[in-house]
């Protein structure tokens, strides 16, 4: 706590009346006893310091150590102990001799001018609070690209400020939501409004500013957050008639975060569609290339898709997840320069042959390596092929030196190349495919990631089995034949 005094002048007598707020017991002295008792020095206060002005200031005023309510210098004086901001403070107020103010009414002057400073103290510190807070939110949306990651970030936020547990969301397209700010999580809003209650929130809809309603269902403060292509969500916080009024500071904090956040949603909105386009561009091009090996139609996508499974159980985080994803599906993008007539030769390639097929990966890390956004799943794509032993393709890497794109892209690679119908063998079952794959944990294969994978199919093909048959159809299931 720091000292802090504070002046006004009587203009009746022309005297000056000095209010003087000091911490219990930590020094200091009011600057009228500093000037005509202590010479300018707090520390003096035990030699040369009256009587009430030491128990005053130790925390114990007291009235009889005083004559007529004057100090021995004359001066008419009171003092209170207090509590300010949790810390306690002696409140000191002194006034001339000739001022003829009764102590009790200068003791009740003391107790309203410290409680107004108090309130300014108090609104201070929530002000500085709410910035706090509005600075926590800027600094963290720089990190958020997911669009349900970035409202679930503003409304904790707007709950956060506006000390309320849950905020609705109403939308012109979609049942109103509830949004519980502790948990960070949504419901429907079961609740009915009453009916002029819904009119004054598609009024507030139809608005660019914040409104504030008292009703018989007690206060209700809206706003509308505006979203890509004109989408505006009405998001409303509501107070019982015994909670604080809301108040001008709370509308600013509202609407600012309401414009600041609905900003930044429609860009990420944008972002996120665009994004969106290039992956179904991107599986069309994929689907292409797959399509040139008919045995191998749809074997990209399903290795996106399982590896990306396999990557959360390995708890990578979602920006890691949709790289994986992305590296599953143009892993074989360099197969485009392999001869068809190899790609889908009856029966086995050939030595010289198969030294063709084992460029694809090269050729698919130079064909990806001038598109900087591709640049994360670049080793995913050139590795794919190597075996922790030593004996795998383009460069033999061994153990660690083999990237985790890589290792994850080559178990679930090889568990679709097992499951599908090549011209020299049928599909392998599901069964007899992971039997190989755990007979390669640890040499051909990266074990941790084999152990991810087996735990991903297993949850996939217990969650999912309509989807699952749809990827590894019954046939291909039940269908056992010798390599």
């Amino acid at each position: 706590m720091h000292e802090s005094s504070a002046h006004s002048d009587a203009p009746r007598h022309g005297t000056r009346r000095s209010l003087t707020v000091l911490p219990v017991g930590q020094g200091g002295a009011p600057e009228p006893c500093l000037q005509r008792c202590l010479d300018g020095q707090p520390e003096a206060l035990a030699a040369r310091g009256c009587a009430w002005l030491r128990a005053s200031l130790a925390g114990g005023p007291d009235p009889s150590l005083l004559e007529d309510g004057r100090c021995p210098q004359g001066l008419a004086v009171a003092a209170e102990v207090s509590a300010l901001h949790e810390q306690p403070a002696v409140v000191v107020s002194m006034l001339t001799p000739d001022d003829e103010t009764p102590a009790d009414r200068q003791a009740g002057e003391l107790t309203q001018l410290r409680a107004e400073n108090e309130a300014l103290a108090d609104e201070v510190l929530r002000n500085y609070e709410q910035l706090s807070l509005i600075f926590d939110f800027t600094q963290r949306i720089a990190n958020i690209t997911h669009v349900e990651q970035l409202e679930t970030l503003l409304l904790q936020r707007i709950g956060d400020l506006l000390r309320t547990g849950r905020i609705r969301v109403h939308s012109a397209d979609a049942p109103a939501r509830v949004f519980d700010v502790q948990n960070g999580t949504f419901e429907m809003d079961r609740v009915p409004r009453p009916v002029e209650r819904v009119a004054w929130l598609n009024e507030v809809g139809t608005s660019t500013n914040v409104r504030v309603r008292h009703d018989a269902d007690g206060q209700a403060m809206a706003g509308v957050l505006q979203r890509l292509d004109d989408r505006r969500d009405v998001i409303l916080v509501e107070r019982s008639h015994e909670d604080q009024e809301f108040n001008a500071g709370d509308t600013q904090i509202l609407e600012a975060l309401l414009t600041l956040g609905g900003q930044i949603l429609a860009n990420n909105e944008l972002h996120q569609r665009l994004r969106q386009m290039s992956i179904e561009a991107t599986r069309a091009l994929v689907s292409a290339i797959d399509k040139k090996d008919h045995y191998t139609s749809g074997h990209s996508e399903r290795v996106g898709f399982l590896a990306r499974l396999t990557g959360v159980q390995l708890g990578l985080h979602e920006d890691e997840l949709e790289l994986l994803e992305w590296a599953g599906l143009l892993h074989d993008v360099g197969k485009i320069g392999v001869p068809e007539e190899i790609l889908c030769k009856p029966g086995r390639l050939t030595d010289e042959e198969f030294e063709i097929v084992k460029k694809h990966p090269e050729m698919g890390y130079e064909i990806l390596k001038p598109i900087s956004d591709f640049k994360h799943i670049l080793d995913g794509v050139l590795h794919h092929h190597e075996n922790p032993d030593g004996s795998g393709y383009p460069y033999g890497l061994v153990g660690d030196q083999i990237p985790l794109f890589a290792g994850v892209l080559h178990v679930v690679d090889v568990f679709d190349a097992l499951t599908s119908r090549r011209s020299y063998r049928d599909a392998f079952t599901i069964e007899k495919a992971l039997g190989i794959i755990n007979s390669e944990a640890g040499t051909k294969l990266n074990a941790e990631f084999v152990s991810a994978f087996l735990r991903a199919l297993a949850a996939f093909r217990e969650n999912e089995p309509g989807m699952f048959a749809s990827m590894y159809p019954v046939s291909r299931a039940t269908s056992e034949v010798a390599s």
